[in-house]
């Protein structure tokens, strides 16, 4: 567990809003109260006291992960605001949330679907005169989830136009409201992946190093932000992992555990660190409470039985990894990574033959290299007399 010196200093990194005191979150509980929503939510986008804490309460219950209390609280507050497209867009949120706990596509169609309708709806609201800002704000979040579901399909040049799409709305939004402190996760999100994308290939235009403000942006909407703090703390800590800071990783995984327990796409990062902590024991506690907060989980039983694996409990990883194979909806890698894990099981085992099948299993489906070269280190043993299957 993280020391809270640690979990202090993320904090205290952090830069306020121009003009605006922060007051330190109460623990495990939002970064800013409702007053505090009402306020900025008026001053930075002009919108209505009830419409401002209808949408931070929405966010919280999608954050809680009730996500049909989810859609039922955003078409009340459609209803009581009309116009405002929130419907459409909570089922956007939902059916990505889904998405990502598995990092799958299971739910494409019913996302598409929800995607076309919050940009037929946003469209219809940016006609009518008033709350522009933050209607481009909301356009700009469906634009950029559709870059991003894009981009995770590999459909790289529709990914890019939707992002520069996404960027345009985010402009109009800066145009009219550029005090907006949820602007700068976008930015700090920008700042410092762009940064690591362009060090990392040669060939992409030069871009000097904008880790730091990325850092110290993401840092200022945690603190500050009207609605996308625990995003952010989020999107820090995959920033820290990033950055080799486990310690910061943790920090930021354990403040979203705090206030939202049963997130599972938060929970999958947290015991994934625990993993690479060889804390496996921790690991399986956090596995263990997302499969029961949703049994049909498929990476959270990846991760038990990576877990047990590493902890030397073979057979009951075995019955994990063989679970995990029986999912429908799985990446390639996925699935590849998974068969390579049960060789890696049957060759600890000497179940030589097995382990050659699971591996050239592996093989096949995304032509996984080290499985590969295992199943041939394998067959060379067997032609040497080493062993035999």
């Amino acid at each position: 567990m993280i020391a809270t010196l640690l979990l202090s200093a993320a904090f205290a990194q952090g830069k306020p809003a121009p003009g605006v005191e922060l007051k330190p979150a109460k623990p495990g509980g939002p970064a800013i109260t409702n007053d505090m929503v009402v306020a900025r939510a008026a001053d930075q986008l002009g919108l209505e006291a009830d419409l401002a804490v209808g949408i931070k309460e929405g966010l919280e219950l999608l954050f809680l992960r009730k996500y049909e209390e989810t859609r039922e609280h955003f078409l009340a507050v459609e209803k009581r605001h009309p116009g405002t497209g929130l419907g459409s867009v909570a089922d956007v949120l939902v059916w990505q949330a889904l998405m990502m706990e598995n990092f799958d596509f299971k739910f494409d169609k019913q996302y598409w679907v929800a995607s076309k309708a919050a940009r037929k709806d946003l469209d219809a609201a940016l006609k009518v005169e008033g709350r522009d800002a933050w209607e481009h704000f909301l356009m700009a979040g469906v634009t950029g989830i559709e870059s991003i579901h894009t981009m995770r399909q590999s459909h790289y040049l529709s990914a890019l136009n939707l992002a520069f799409e996404a960027m345009d709305h985010i402009e109009q939004t800066r145009k009219l409201s550029p005090d907006y402190t949820d602007l700068k996760l976008a930015d700090g999100m920008y700042n410092y992946w762009r940064t690591v994308v362009t060090d990392s290939a040669p060939m992409l235009p030069k871009f000097d190093d904008h880790k730091q403000e990325g850092i110290a942006q993401m840092q200022e909407v945690e603190t500050g932000g009207i609605f996308l703090g625990p995003p952010s703390t989020l999107s820090l800590a995959f920033t820290w992992l990033e950055e080799n800071d486990k310690g910061q990783a943790m920090a930021s995984c354990m403040k979203n555990r705090r206030a939202y327990p049963d997130n599972v796409i938060n929970n999958l990062v947290l015991g994934s660190l625990h993993v690479s902590n060889r804390k496996y024991s921790s690991a399986l506690g956090v596995f263990d409470e997302i499969l029961e907060d949703s049994p049909s989980n498929k990476r959270a039983r990846y991760w038990r039985g990576l877990s047990l694996h590493k902890s030397g409990r073979l057979d009951e990883a075995m019955v994990d990894y063989k679970t995990y194979l029986g999912f429908d909806y799985m990446e390639d890698y996925q699935r590849a990574q998974a068969w390579y894990r049960v060789g890696q099981i049957h060759e600890a085992k000497k179940a030589y033959a097995d382990a050659v099948a699971a591996y050239d299993e592996a093989v096949k489906v995304d032509g996984h290299k080290v499985a590969k070269k295992n199943a041939d280190a394998l067959r060379a043993r067997k032609k040497a007399g080493e062993i035999s299957f």
